[in-house]
């Protein structure tokens, strides 16, 4: 592995030890191409309720443009983040530098306030490893 891949990894793995075992999967992921750059499946998610790297990729990229829209009509000035809320957890996606995505999905358990804490961190972090 490259460097660059090594830091992302443990720059993924230090978020899913933040959550306290509550993160299911993490990505990195490109804007431009809506593909993972890196990923992170901590062990021990069930296999079944957590969707492959290329699906949540594929569709963080769609709701953060539909949503980037959205603000830009509303006035609400520049996305700082967006946080989803399902049955079984959460999606959380904020930007991490001009061309990547962070998404990360979580269990209901996950402490929202410490995740958007911690994924800015990990979001700047990020932005520096890809530059």
């Amino acid at each position: 592995m490259s460097s660059k891949t090594e830091l992302l990894k443990e720059l993924l793995l230090d978020l899913s030890r933040a959550s306290q075992g509550n993160v299911e999967a993490s990505a990195i992921i490109s804007k431009s191409q809506g593909l993972p750059i890196y990923s992170l499946y901590p062990e021990g998610p069930d296999d079944k309720r957590i969707p492959e790297e290329d699906v949540i990729a594929g569709r963080s990229t769609q709701i953060q443009e539909a949503t980037r829209k959205v603000f830009k009509q509303l006035k609400r000035g520049p996305l700082v983040r967006m946080l989803i809320e399902g049955e079984n957890g959460y999606v959380i996606i904020c930007d991490a530098g001009n061309d990547a995505i962070l998404a990360v999905l979580t269990n209901k358990r996950a402490n929202i306030g410490y995740m958007f804490f911690s994924m800015s961190r990990t979001a700047r972090r990020i932005e520096q490893v890809l530059s």
